[in-house]
């Protein structure tokens, strides 16, 4: 999978001031699609910064399926 984001998701501040550790972060969640670990992410950087982000934070995740073997016809 590819993690792609923008600075507003690791600038993200902690109301103790801390920026959110993504990269650490994501190495402690299960292995899941991408669309679970998007969610996982997002419900752990509001938990983060105490539901509040002061900058815009956007993630794209993308993964490389298998090639579908041919069929024959």
């Amino acid at each position: 999978m590819l993690v792609l984001y923008t600075d507003g998701v690791i600038e993200a501040r902690s109301p103790a001031g801390d920026f959110y550790p993504l990269a650490e972060r994501v190495a402690t969640f299960p292995a899941a699609d991408p669309g679970t670990l998007l969610r996982h992410i997002h419900r752990d950087l509001l938990a983060h910064t105490g539901d509040h982000l002061a900058d815009d934070a956007a993630l794209l995740i993308l993964e490389r399926l298998p090639e579908a073997p041919e069929t024959a016809h």
